[in-house]
Order: structure tokens, then sequence, then C-alpha cells
């Protein structure tokens, strides 16, 4: 590739990383072609690309857009993950995706600027999707409406930045989790936003 080739595709990457809502990294050596395609079109379907490019190019393109804390995973055969839509969704395909092939292995991503660990990303996938998000707004839950305006905003505007916040408040309390009870996580994560809207 020419020095006029691999600027113009770090020019390239650099939109294209910058875009995203989130970005996750992993490796990819000794998936099949077969197992590479059912994995893109799995994520497309969940509003994702897997791309398979340069690492020397990508790690430039990361670096120029500031995006130093996700450096270290541009090492050997790395697939990267764009999703542009709900991160949730891609989250759920990749985590299963890893548990069907042993090959496939999560390093970590980015999401609004900030690195995402793989617990992390377990966590963003344990996260009910925006739909079913929506759905439970909606449908007046146990949390009062007011309470989740802000996070409904966010979603509607940005997932990737109200996801973020969910994801921080699993971190935070551990104990939540998709498989609970309804009424039961509502009420703890409603507890938790008013605790830090005080």
């Amino acid at each position: 590739m020419v020095r006029q080739d691999k600027a113009d595709k770090v020019k390239e990457l650099e939109q294209l990383f910058s875009s995203a809502n989130a970005l996750v990294l992993a490796e990819y050596r000794g998936l099949t072609v077969t197992q590479q395609t059912k994995l893109r079109r799995e994520l497309k379907n969940a509003g994702a690309t897997f791309n398979v490019v340069k690492m020397s190019l990508a790690k430039r393109a990361a670096e120029n857009i500031g995006y130093e804390s996700i450096l270290e995973h541009f090492s050997g055969p790395t697939g990267v993950t764009v999703i542009e839509s709900d991160p949730v969704e891609a989250a759920k395909v990749l985590k299963q995706f890893s548990k069907d092939n042993q090959s496939f292995v999560v390093k970590g991503g980015l999401m609004e600027s900030e690195p995402l660990t793989i617990d992390q990303i377990d966590i963003l996938a344990s996260i009910e999707t925006r739909d079913v998000l929506l759905a439970k707004i909606a449908g007046g839950f146990n949390a009062p409406l007011t309470m989740m305006a802000v996070g409904l905003k966010g979603i509607l505007n940005k997932s990737g930045y109200a996801f973020k916040a969910l994801l921080e408040t699993k971190e935070a309390n551990p104990e939540l989790s998709s498989e609970a009870k309804e009424s039961d996580s509502s009420n703890e994560e409603s507890e938790d936003v008013n605790k830090e809207e005080e």
C-alpha cells in the first residue's frame, strides 16, 4: 500500500471510529470464513459491523482521534466491531458468539470515549434492550415515569450515552440483573436514581 493510500485509509478509519456509539475489539484467530460471515450477519442485524483491518493503520487512526485507551488491543489478528446503534444488542451478539466460538476472544472496547473492560461488556450484554426499556417506560412499570425522563431522552437521542449510565449503575449494584424479578429490579434502580439526583 503506497503512502497516500495508507493516509486515506487512516482517515477513513478515523471517521468510522469517531462516528460509532461504541467499539469492541476481539481476536478472531482461527475463525473460519463461514463463522466470520455468521458473525457479520448477526452484528448487522444488531446495527453493528465487524471490520478486519490492518492493525498498524487502525492503531494510528485510534491514536489520531485520542482513543489511547484501546491502543493495547491492536495486536495480532484483531477485528473491530463498530456499533452504530444500540450497544446492548451488539454486546449480546458478541458475548453469545464468543461463548459458541472459543477462537473469538473479546479484548475490550470503548463507549462514549470511555474504555470498556471485558467485564463491562458482559454487564452491557446483560442489560435489557432499548426496545424492552422503552416498552417498560411506556407501560408505566413500577418506577414513576418522571424518574425515567432523563434516561428516556438519552435512549431516544443517543443510546450510547444512556446505556453508559445504565452500565455504571449495574457496576455499582452488581446484584441487579436482567434475570431478577422486574418489580424488584425496577424499585432498586429507581432508588439509585433518586440517590444520584440528590
